[in-house]
């Protein structure tokens, strides 16, 4: 089983939490609040955060691995600062999606127009009315910047269940997860495996999962402890490092130097701090612990002390 990770991004959490409640199913809300959706036999996941403005990290790691975006034009008709942000964080990460304006507060036009110089300006346009509950989802497909054939999973939270033992909450970014497997615990120490036995989704059991779908794993031979600085498990078969050489693209609208300095990648997922140099061809970036990267992976420079723009542009590694 597969799925499609759907963001839902904007600055009005109320419209937001509206729209969501009326197209899918909501199945989780602490961290990543998760709203299931099934058309046409497809699984999509609704993705949202609530500490935006005040946080980026939130929007930054759903932007890191969702396959399609709903923009959420503000109803006021008027873009303001952190519409400008978000606009600009999808772009970084090249993101596809969907403007979506509401009740007619906006003219198509002039919100595209808004919107220039961003990779919003040519979303696909569509418009709605609050708490319409059709949508059509097909036009969002999977991301193909992850390693195909690879499992890489992003994990969020890792607890203890009585009776159940050690679970991880994530998302399958790559490849697919199957109980029985041995999955790599990253970063970890050298070594530790940690055994498939149970897998979730929405509560109900299967026997493996695919890319684009929310998992709970049941894992053996780990405890919560193990897992703490851990933000994914692979297979083994992807590599691991601790640099980075990037191919980097500075958003227009960030006006600073980003070398040399020590700022932070926004990865697949997860948010770490790096010290960024600048280097033939782009960027290196030294990180303090290894994660798993490939050849075109994609990812954000951050700068959280960057006041209104804290994005300052995207990046692809090569190796």
């Amino acid at each position: 089983m597969n799925g499609i990770a759907v963001g839902v991004f904007g600055t009005d959490q109320e419209a937001k939490s509206s729209f969501e409640s009326s197209v899918a199913k909501k199945s989780e809300a602490a961290g990543i609040a998760v709203y299931t959706r099934t058309e046409g036999g497809n699984r999509y996941s609704l993705l949202d955060t609530d500490d935006f403005p005040a946080r980026i990290q939130g929007y930054a790691r759903l932007a890191s691995f969702v396959d399609h975006a709903l923009f959420m034009y503000p109803k006021s008709g008027k873009l303001a600062a952190p519409d400008g942000e978000l606009a600009v964080l999808l772009g970084a990460f090249g993101v596809p999606g969907t403007l979506e304006l509401f009740d007619g507060a906006s003219d198509p036009r002039s919100a595209v127009a808004a919107l220039k110089g961003t990779s919003a300006a040519a979303f696909r346009v569509e418009e709605r009315s609050s708490g319409s509950a059709a949508i059509d989802l097909a036009y969002a497909r999977p991301r193909p910047d992850f390693p195909e054939g690879k499992t890489l999973v992003y994990i969020d939270r890792a607890f203890s269940v009585k009776g159940v033992g050690t679970v991880a909450l994530g998302f399958v970014l790559s490849g697919s997860v199957s109980i029985h497997d041995q999955l790599r615990p990253i970063p970890g120490p050298e070594g530790l495996r940690a055994d498939v036995k149970g897998i979730q989704v929405s509560d109900v059991d299967f026997d493996s999962a695919g890319r684009g779908i929310r998992v709970g794993l049941s894992l053996r031979g780990v405890e919560p402890r193990d897992l703490e600085r851990s933000h994914w498990l692979d297979d083994g078969s992807l590599k691991l490092t601790d640099a980075l050489k990037l191919e980097y693209s500075q958003s227009p609208f960030y006006r600073q130097d980003v070398a040399p300095r020590d700022l932070h990648l926004q990865l697949p997922g997860e948010m770490v701090p790096a010290r960024v140099e600048k280097a033939e061809g782009g960027l290196a970036a030294k990180l303090p612990w290894e994660v798993p990267a490939w050849d075109g992976m994609k990812g954000a420079v951050v700068d959280l002390n960057g006041g209104s723009l804290r994005i300052a542009g995207g990046f692809t590694t090569k190796f």
